[in-house]
């Protein structure tokens, strides 16, 4: 009995760390997602995000069209078979009656083969401009990364103003807070009316506002991230960061926009369909050169009358269609618009991009001087405010002053941090538009992937 009794207590034992080990792994699973750091969520979105998952199994489906389009290099097989069946009293193949008797079931099992040798070279051309349509592609997905790479950085730093307008909110609240107590113990003591009193409450009754505004500004800017990066509903997203300490000025728009020039992802995949759109006229123009192929045949056909035979074919085609209705023409002209639409697609998309560029300059200048001037705003609303409450413990100042010094701080405290979050985000949009300021979707979605 003691022996059953201590094997009992062990089973159960080993129950309970089971229980505990499958309920503490979900809670290591979120812990993951509790700490991101902007590095973090940028390999996140890599890996999770859907729009850069479409984007990259696009390169698979241009890579099958390249192997379609270069199937047509290799001969074509086909095993045909058939049973035919023949009324007994049909005519002969002069067309009148004869005394001979015709046969009545046949059977055919043949193997044809074609192999070209010369198509106006539409297939090779066709090759190459599938083979550059899966390079374009890899430029899209760079692109898209990029651009995904800039919306998880805005999202980001939108949680982070967003927490920090929250901080605000509520440090605001405890101040106004006590200087209401400050006020109605004031009015008690008849030093003070009671409008003054009445103005603070008010006041608190802001701040309150504001810090529930706050908090629910928070929650949105997580489901936002977490949208963002990819992440299914039920997971819980929290970052680590801060506003940035320092605001570098942003190099000239010119020598900007020669590195965009350079490196952009998406004038790199405008110059590779335009030259898809080359090899796809050059293959339309073959339509105009004869086909020229070698087919042969091998085949055993089986009648009711005559017996098996085997038969052969073997030569070299020509096939030249002298008339088709234009289609050949047709297609050249389809090829050449759109050739034409993509140079004007690249001139007015290289317009669009110096605007977008200039536009993310000017936005990240004009935070970093709003950083600057907040900043020495902010220090002088602190003295103003810290005064205002000294001369109104001591008479020297009413209500009214402190009150506006506690308006004019809170407003200095989110313009700063509206300011340095407008920086962060302008310098993201300037190196997307660059092109070289974001990790590479392919190798660092899979490094990223690794690492968590």
């Amino acid at each position: 009995m003691p022996f059953k009794s201590k094997c009992l207590r062990g089973l159960v034992a080993m129950v309970w760390v089971l229980i505990i080990l499958q309920t503490g792994r979900p809670a290591a699973r979120a812990q993951d997602y509790q700490a991101l750091s902007l590095e973090d969520c940028l390999a996140l979105a890599r890996q999770y995000n859907p729009v850069l998952g479409a984007s990259r199994e696009k390169i698979q489906e241009l890579l099958a069209d390249y192997q379609a389009a270069r199937s047509k290099f290799f001969p074509r097989l086909v095993l045909l078979s058939y049973y035919d069946r023949q009324p007994p009293n049909r005519f002969s193949s002069g067309g009148g009656l004869t005394n001979i008797e015709l046969f009545k079931r046949e059977g055919y099992t043949g193997v044809t083969g074609k192999q070209i040798i010369f198509d106006g070279l539409k297939t090779y051309y066709n090759t190459q401009a599938a083979k550059t349509g899966s390079k374009a592609q890899k430029e899209e997905v760079q692109r898209t990364a990029e651009e995904v790479a800039f919306t998880v950085t805005e999202a980001f730093y939108r949680f982070i103003e967003a927490r920090e307008n929250l901080k605000v909110a509520r440090e605001t609240l405890q101040q106004r807070q006590g200087f209401a107590k400050l006020t109605e113990g004031f009015f008690k003591a008849g030093k003070v009316t009671h409008l003054d009193s009445f103005r603070a409450q008010s006041q608190v009754s802001e701040a309150a506002q504001a810090k529930v505004e706050g908090e629910n500004a928070v929650s949105l800017a997580r489901e936002i991230l977490a949208r963002t990066l990819g992440l299914k509903e039920q997971i819980q997203v929290d970052i680590r960061g801060h506003l940035p300490q320092e605001f570098a000025a942003a190099a000239d728009i010119e020598s900007l926009w020669q590195k965009a020039l350079k490196d952009n992802p998406e004038i790199k995949r405008l110059d590779i369909e335009l030259a898809q759109s080359q090899a796809l006229i050059k293959a339309a123009r073959g339509g105009y050169f004869p086909e020229v192929s070698l087919q042969a045949s091998s085949d055993v056909r089986h009648r009711d009358l005559g017996g098996t035979k085997p038969e052969w074919l073997a030569g070299v085609f020509m096939e030249f269609p002298f008339f088709e209705g234009g289609l050949t023409k047709a297609q050249v002209a389809k090829a050449s618009s759109q050739n034409l639409q993509l140079l004007e697609k690249k001139r007015d998309r290289l317009n669009g991009l110096k605007v977008d560029l200039t536009a993310a300059w000017k936005d990240q200048e004009n935070a970093r001087q709003g950083v600057v001037t907040s900043r020495q705003t902010l220090t002088t609303n602190e003295e103003a405010y810290a005064s205002a409450q000294t001369l109104y413990r001591h008479g020297k100042a009413i209500g009214l002053d402190v009150l506006q010094a506690q308006v004019e701080l809170t407003g200095s405290r989110f313009n700063f941090i509206r300011y340095a979050v407008a920086y962060e985000i302008g310098k993201a949009r300037v190196k997307q538009i660059i092109g070289f300021g974001q990790l590479e979707a392919s190798q660092q979605g899979d490094r990223g992937g690794a690492q968590k």
